[in-house]
């Protein structure tokens, strides 16, 4: 398993839990519409088309139920395809069987478990299909129940019945998401553990390019010391040798300057397209374990969100003037763009205090964070 296969199935893994807990709601938002439509249903001009509406409603409900959930896109994709068509011939049905010249006598109360439909399925589909699907449904209502206002006083019950059936689906993705933000940022901790707690560490994406370096050499060394080729090397195989050798030195060379936060931020999905070190020493090996949970802690909720694709993150480590023969002092400045101050987390500043004293700046859209911090000499590099 890669390592991005391997974070995806962590976040889809965590998300999975929430399952059941949208199914439970969603089940009771099903059961809540058959109780309303049992008490409201004889108000009903067409109670036939209501009838069909509610059970055609709990049938799929207990489908959604009792069907195993499936990780194949195209099988979940199918699903979600019959989820809609299911949704618009319940929301027809009973939009249908309410409708009645003037206004209309009992509101379609069927059309509140559709919203619970839709909120069981914020964990299989991502956020833009659900989002799609309820404006859709939100706008049908608005339209069929707004033809039959007849004064400006009955709008606002409609309104209300509108707002009910679209805010499940709506509250369940914004939950997920909350929850997929969590997830991400924990695994992105533990997947970086291992490059933090070292100076020059290789990190995962580069352990891999070095297996694969290694067992190509392993195969050319083999392959002459087998005798199936002789000796001088022709030119291909020279040249094979000398691209492996050459690939190799880069590492070795790549790896005294690429220290644990070079990996740990190229590492991360998140981060690694919006920022950029400038840490040509090295010098954030120096930084002692704690100082580099909270670097990189603070950095990671600086990003936040990876729909902020405005973000752009510069990290430079520089040194400062010594502090006395055993202890030297670092300046760590970050530059964060498209971060407004006001939506910061206040952990962040927390994570930061870790790494030592700081001093910010900011605007509307820029955030220039500068960090004075002490680090053992013993430790520099």
């Amino acid at each position: 398993m890669s390592r991005l296969d391997a974070r995806a199935t962590h976040v889809y893994t965590g998300v999975a839990q929430l399952r059941k807990g949208t199914m439970v709601v969603a089940d009771a938002l099903v059961v809540a519409s058959l109780l309303r439509f049992l008490y409201f249903g004889r108000f009903y001009p067409h109670l036939w088309l209501g009838i069909v509406a509610i059970a055609f409603l709990v049938v799929v409900a207990l489908l959604m139920w009792f069907m195993p959930t499936a990780r194949e896109v195209p099988t979940e994709q199918g699903r979600f395809i019959g989820l809609m068509a299911a949704c618009a011939i319940i929301t027809g049905l009973d939009l249908a069987g309410a409708w009645a010249p003037g206004s209309m006598p009992v509101f379609p109360v069927t059309c509140i478990g559709v919203g619970g439909l839709l909120l069981a399925a914020v964990t299989t589909r991502p956020p833009r299909d659900i989002l799609v699907a309820t404006g859709v449904f939100g706008g049908i209502l608005i339209i069929v129940m707004g033809l039959q206002v007849a004064e400006a006083v009955s709008a606002v019950p409609r309104f209300a019945f509108v707002v009910i059936a679209c805010a499940p689906p709506l509250v369940g993705v914004a939950l997920v998401r909350s929850f997929r933000s969590i997830v991400q940022f924990h695994s992105e901790i533990a997947q970086t553990q291992s490059t933090t707690t070292t100076d020059t560490a290789v990190g995962m994406l580069a352990s891999e390019e070095l297996e694969r370096l290694d067992l190509a050499a392993e195969q050319l060394l083999e392959y002459v010391s087998a005798g199936h080729a002789e000796l001088p090397l022709d030119e291909e195989t020279a040249s094979r040798a000398s691209a492996l050798a050459t690939q190799l030195r880069l590492h070795l060379v790549d790896d005294r300057r690429q220290t644990w936060l070079h990996h740990a931020v190229s590492e991360s999905a998140v981060l690694d397209p919006v920022a950029h070190i400038d840490d040509p020493d090295g010098l954030a090996a120096s930084l002692s374990a704690r100082q580099r949970d909270g670097l990189f802690s603070a950095i990671w909720m600086l990003v936040g969100s990876p729909s902020r694709s405005t973000t752009s993150l510069v990290i430079s480590i520089s040194r400062g003037a010594d502090a006395g023969p055993h202890v030297h002092s670092l300046r760590v400045l970050i530059e964060a763009t498209g971060v407004p101050r006001r939506q910061i987390d206040p952990s962040a500043w927390q994570a930061i205090r870790r790494v030592g004293r700081y001093t910010e700046t900011g605007s509307s859209a820029m955030v220039r964070i500068e960090v004075d911090c002490l680090v053992d000499a013993t430790e520099d590099r």
